[in-house]
């Protein structure tokens, strides 16, 4: 199926859903909200949800919120890998569902389930947060983009119908700053990326914006840390004794993405404004 013919399928499906809920990245809210999602729910009630709050600088994450809440959206800060502050998603979800049931018995109709839906770009955690709100592995999950490869309903005691969606990520998207973020948090695949080249710019931004994440996890206290010093305070070598720069690139990419590196967000709300 061609990405026209995709976005054709998913546009008509949108067509009985009444609300949807957009997943983004809380590291980089605003880069991870994709046009093809937003072009896709203009018309719609939508809440945004702002996963992996834990692995973002709960500082910043409560700024987005309040910069969301000045454009009229209401953003929540969810971790569902724990589980975290998905109680007020449910809560989201039973108050349509009641005021959908008012509205059709008001025009005399019979009830039918609440139809929600879940988007957002691929890694944002979309499957994790339904499988949280279900209780159960109703959707296929996985830190690594495509997981789910087709729209699917699945039901929430039977009385919402939400429909899991798979990532949508503009295919043409060449902004620099916004390929580097979407690469770190794996919506764009990172090993397509020079990692290398992508593990230095990280240490860069850290340097400026994150240094005590350097000090204290890292315990490295250059002003711009090279890829070699890391190589050589974790002894990473290779086999004629060099240092192994891209096993250093694979571990702080790796640990930055696991939050071994503390709560770091990759942009802010003055970024924007």
């Amino acid at each position: 199926m061609s990405e026209a013919d995709r976005l054709a399928r998913l546009s008509k499906l949108l067509k009985v859903v009444d609300i949807v809920f957009e997943v983004a990245d809380a590291r980089c809210p605003f880069t991870s909200r994709g046009s093809q999602v937003k072009k896709l729910i203009a018309n719609k009630r939508a809440l945004l949800i702002l996963n992996k709050a834990d692995l973002a600088d709960p500082e910043t994450t409560e700024n987005w919120v309040k910069f969301f809440a000045c454009q009229g959206e209401n953003a929540l800060p969810v971790d569902a890998l724990r589980g975290k502050g998905l109680d007020a998603v449910r809560e989201s979800l039973e108050r349509e569902g009641r005021a959908l049931a008012g509205l059709l018995k008001g025009k005399g109709r019979r009830r039918r389930p609440l139809r929600a839906a879940v988007m957002g770009i691929p890694n944002t955690g979309k499957s994790s947060i339904l499988n949280r709100l279900l209780g159960k592995c109703a959707a296929a999950r996985g830190n690594r983009p495509g997981i789910t490869r087709g729209p699917q309903w699945v039901h929430l005691h039977g009385a919402i119908s939400v429909l899991d969606t798979p990532g949508l990520l503009q295919p043409h998207l060449k902004e620099d700053d916004a390929l580097f973020k979407l690469a770190l948090i794996r919506a764009a695949d990172p090993e397509s990326y020079d990692q290398i080249d992508l593990s230095e710019r990280l240490l860069s931004y850290l340097s400026v914006n994150y240094p005590q994440a350097l000090l204290k996890h890292l315990r490295m206290a250059e002003a711009v840390p090279a890829l070699e010093s890391v190589a050589r305070e974790k002894n990473f070598l290779s086999a004629n004794g060099e240092y192994d720069l891209q096993r250093a690139a694979v571990f702080i990419l790796s640990s930055y993405g696991k939050g071994k590196l503390g709560r770091i967000s990759l942009e802010a709300p003055a970024d924007f404004i």
